[in-house]
C-alpha cells in the first residue's frame, strides 16, 4: 500500500531532520526564514505574486529587524524573485530531502546562500537603519503576522495591519528620536572606544574605534571583528546610520585600527585628529582610503571649534607625529557630568596641561590615560581633577598589566573609585534631559553579555 505524504509532512519531517543534524538551524536567519517562509508557502494559496511578496515581507520583517536592525525598501520587489526560488527549489527540495536523508548536508549551504544574497541586497540603495526589537516583541509581530495573513475576516486583517503598521513605526520613532543621551565605554579589549550621544540623537561622537596591535615581524591580514562586535553592532541596534564626528586620539593601531569599518558602515559628517596624525603611516594605510566624499577631515589643536562636537580640546598645543603624547585631550559636560578623555597622553602631556591651566574643576569621570597605564595619571594631575569615577578600558589579562597596580593603588588611597571594561564589559552611562540618569553595564550577574 503506497503511503501518501503531504507537502507539509515533508516540511515537518525535513525539519526534524534538520534540527537533528544542526540543533541550531533556527537560531541563525537564514533557518529562520527559509522555513517560516517555506511553511507561509505551503499553507497558502497565493494569488498573485504581489500578494505573495506583501505576505511573505509581513512575516520576514520582524527576523530580519531583529538579526541585522534594518529593512530595505525594495524587499517585496525581492520577493518576487526569491519566492519563485522557494517554488521551485526549497520545497522540492524539502521533499527530496526526505526520501533521501543523506542529502540533507546539502540543505545548510543552500540555506546559508539565501543568506548571503540577502546580505548582498541589502547594499543595493534604499536601506534604512530601523533598530533592534526585543525578542518579545519580534515573536508577538510574527505571530500577529501570520494571523493576518490566514484570516479571511476582512474587517479584522484591516484592523490588524494598520495596528502592525502602528508598532513598526513606533519603534522606528523611538530610535530616531531615543530620548535619553549616553556615554559608552565599548568593551574593544586592548584598546579605547567611546561613544557620546545627545538624547534625541542630536549629535553622535565615537571616539577611538579600539583595534588588535599586531606582533612579529610577518603582517598578519587583519579580521575587523572588534568593532562589529562592539561599537558597530551597539550603534545599529539602536538605530544610528551616521555619526557626527569621529574623534582619532592618536596613531595607535589599539585607538584606531577599526576605523576602517566604522567609516565603511556608517556616514561620518567630521573625521577630527590631532595635527600631525596624518603625516602617520598607520593614517595613509588604515584611513585615507575609506575616507567618503561627504566626510569633513579635521586636523586639531586645543581650542579648534567644531560644529556638533559636544566637547571641548584641550590638548595638543603643537603640532605632533600622532604619538601618545601627542593625543588629543576632549573634556566638557555630557548630561551634568563633568567628562575627560586623555587618549593615551602620557606624564609629560599630564604636566603641559596642568601648566595651561585648562584643567581648572573637578571631573565627574575620568577615563584613566594609557589603560590605566603608570606612564600616565600621575599624582598630580589626580588632585586637581579629583574624579568621582575612573574609568578603565583595558584588555582582559594583557600582556602589558593594565591597569598598572601602582597607579590602582593611588586610586584607592585617594578614595576615588573606578571600574574596568576587563570586569563590567562595556560600561555606559544613560540620562535623560532632566538630569536624571542611572549607568548599565555590558555583563551581568552571570557573567554573560547583555545585548
Amino acid at each position: 500500500m503506497a503511503i501518501k505524504i503531504s507537502t507539509l509532512d515533508s516540511w515537518c519531517l525535513v525539519l526534524l531532520v534538520n534540527l537533528w543534524l544542526n540543533p541550531f538551524v533556527l537560531l541563525q536567519m537564514g533557518g529562520q526564514l527559509s522555513y517560516l517562509l517555506s511553511f507561509v508557502l505551503i499553507m497558502q494559496q497565493m494569488e498573485n505574486s504581489w500578494t505573495t511578496g506583501i505576505k511573505l515581507f509581513l512575516v520576514e520583517l520582524p527576523i530580519v529587524l531583529f538579526s541585522t536592525y534594518k529593512i530595505h525598501l525594495l524587499t517585496m520587489v525581492f520577493n518576487l524573485i526569491i519566492v519563485p526560488i522557494f517554488s521551485s527549489v526549497i520545497v522540492p527540495i524539502v521533499i527530496v530531502a526526505f526520501a533521501l536523508p543523506q542529502l540533507m548536508a546539502l540543505l545548510n549551504p543552500i540555506i546559508m546562500m539565501f543568506e548571503v544574497t540577502l546580505k548582498y541586497l541589502d547594499k543595493l540603495p534604499g536601506l534604512i537603519q530601523v533598530g533592534k526589537p526585543s525578542r518579545l516583541i519580534t515573536l508577538f509581530m510574527v505571530i500577529l503576522a501570520l494571523k493576518i495573513i490566514s484570516t479571511k475576516q476582512s474587517k479584522f486583517k484591516k484592523r490588524a495591519l494598520t495596528f502592525y503598521s502602528l508598532i513598526w513605526l513606533g519603534l522606528w520613532s523611538w530610535f530616531k528620536l531615543n530620548p535619553y543621551g549616553e556615554i559608552t565605554f565599548f568593551d574593544v579589549g586592548q584598546g579605547d572606544s567611546i561613544l557620546i550621544r545627545e538624547p534625541f540623537n542630536r549629535t553622535v561622537t565615537l571616539i577611538d574605534t579600539g583595534g588588535k596591535m599586531q606582533f612579529g615581524k610577518k603582517p598578519v591580514a587583519m579580521k575587523h571583528t572588534i568593532a562589529k562586535n562592539s561599537s558597530i553592532n551597539y550603534l545599529q541596534s539602536i538605530g544610528v546610520s551616521k555619526l557626527n564626528n569621529l574623534c582619532l586620539t592618536h596613531q595607535d593601531v589599539d585607538h584606531i585600527g577599526e576605523a576602517s569599518e566604522i567609516l565603511n558602515n556608517f556616514k561620518v559628517k567630521n573625521l577630527v585628529f590631532p595635527v600631525g596624525v596624518d603625516t602617520t603611516q598607520n593614517y595613509q594605510r588604515k584611513i585615507l582610503p575609506f575616507i567618503r566624499r561627504n566626510t569633513k577631515v579635521i586636523a586639531c589643536l586645543a581650542g579648534t571649534k567644531i560644529d556638533h562636537l559636544p566637547m571641548e580640546i584641550k590638548y595638543p598645543f603643537q603640532a605632533g607625529k600622532g604619538e601618545n603624547g601627542d593625543s588629543l585631550v576632549l573634556a566638557g559636560n555630557v548630561g551634568g557630568k563633568n567628562l575627560l578623555l586623555t587618549g593615551d597622553l602620557d606624564l609629560a602631556g599630564e604636566r603641559k596641561l596642568l601648566e595651561s591651566g585648562v584643567l581648572n574643576q573637578r571631573v565627574d569621570i575620568f577615563k584613566l590615560g594609557h589603560h590605566g597605564s603608570k606612564t600616565a595619571n600621575s599624582e598630580e594631575i589626580l588632585k586637581v581633577i579629583m574624579p568621582k569615577l575612573a574609568i578603565v578600558s583595558a584588555g582582559r589579562h594583557n600582556r602589558y598589566g593594565h591597569p598598572n597596580l601602582e597607579v590602582i593603588n593611588r586610586l584607592n588611597s585617594m578614595g576615588i573609585p573606578y571600574a574596568s571594561t576587563q570586569d563590567e564589559g562595556m560600561i555606559s552611562y544613560r540620562y535623560f534631559l532632566n538630569g536624571m540618569g542611572r549607568w548599565k553595564t555590558g555583563i551581568d550577574e552571570k557573567e554573560s553579555i547583555i545585548q
